[in-house]
């Protein structure tokens, strides 16, 4: 299967998600292309001043897939899925914004039409594949692995169409699936992590990480999995100033790829803050 792949620009500086991501993919046999010429989604900016610029960033990465014919566009970052999402919801009801985006983007022969959809990469594994399909890959019995699923707060809401968006279950199913351990009632899996927000708001983005990392150390978890690089380095690197236990925080792809067989340094794993052994 092959999909129109935008990474995102944390993707490759962050602790083993491209990786892992890839080794991964490519043994799921999910193709994975790259959107050529992709350019920042401009995630903060459309939160903060949602002109035209600001849709101009998201829509011109859609107008690539387009022009690449790729029907559609997955991604492995909750604020590019959220800001993508709502880029496209917007201008598809409002001919007025469009019209003006799409002027900018005529300066380098793109338009945009609408045409891709926006998925991310966890979606597409648990809902495009069969559990068979995914299970027979698994080499590692990893159920001692009791993994508390962190989803953030940006990839349910507000459509609230992938899952619940105060209790999904998807990544739950698919660590049941690859054989790990799992929290059934880790209550921090949609809390907020800061994001962005974390280096101006550092004392409150604290409390923020403190809440969910606590949660999960009570609830007995070994890892926490996540599926946003944000997520990941804010509650991985937190834990440095929070007088708590250390927990791993390790991708769902780096958790998917320890039950392949892959090693710790294949899935860049030697990169996280707070080290894993299995």
């Amino acid at each position: 299967m092959k999909y129109g792949f935008f990474p995102g620009c944390t993707y490759s500086s962050s602790a083993g998600y491209k990786e892992s991501t890839e080794a991964v993919s490519k043994i799921l046999g999910t193709e994975l292309i790259e959107i050529e010429d992709w350019n920042c989604c401009g995630a903060t900016s459309y939160w903060s001043t949602q002109d035209i610029p600001a849709y101009v960033l998201p829509a011109r990465i859609m107008a690539l897939a387009e022009k690449q014919n790729l029907k559609q566009i997955v991604n492995v970052c909750n604020a590019c899925y959220s800001t993508l999402r709502k880029a496209k919801e917007k201008l598809s009801k409002d001919n007025e914004l469009l019209e003006k985006v799409n002027i900018s983007l005529a300066e380098e022969k793109l338009k945009y039409s609408g045409k891709v959809t926006i998925r991310h990469y966890l979606e597409v594994i648990v809902n495009d594949l069969k559990p068979e399909d995914i299970k027979k890959h698994v080499n590692v019995d990893i159920k001692d692995v009791i993994v508390a699923p962190y989803y953030g707060c940006q990839l349910n809401r507000p459509w609230g169409d992938l899952d619940n968006p105060h209790y999904p279950t998807m990544l739950d199913r698919l660590c049941k699936i690859i054989g790990a351990g799992v929290l059934s009632d880790f209550s921090a899996k949609t809390s907020c992590c800061g994001a962005a927000s974390i280096m101006p708001h550092n004392k409150e983005c604290l409390s923020l990480n403190q809440r969910i990392v606590s949660d999960a150390l009570f609830k007995g978890a070994k890892v926490i999995s996540t599926i946003c690089p944000l997520c990941q380095l804010n509650v991985d690197a937190s834990q440095l100033k929070l007088n708590l236990t250390k927990i791993p925080v390790l991708y769902f792809t780096q958790l998917m790829g320890l039950a392949f067989g892959l090693n710790e340094r294949e899935l860049g794993m030697d990169k996280l803050i707070v080290p894993f052994k299995i």
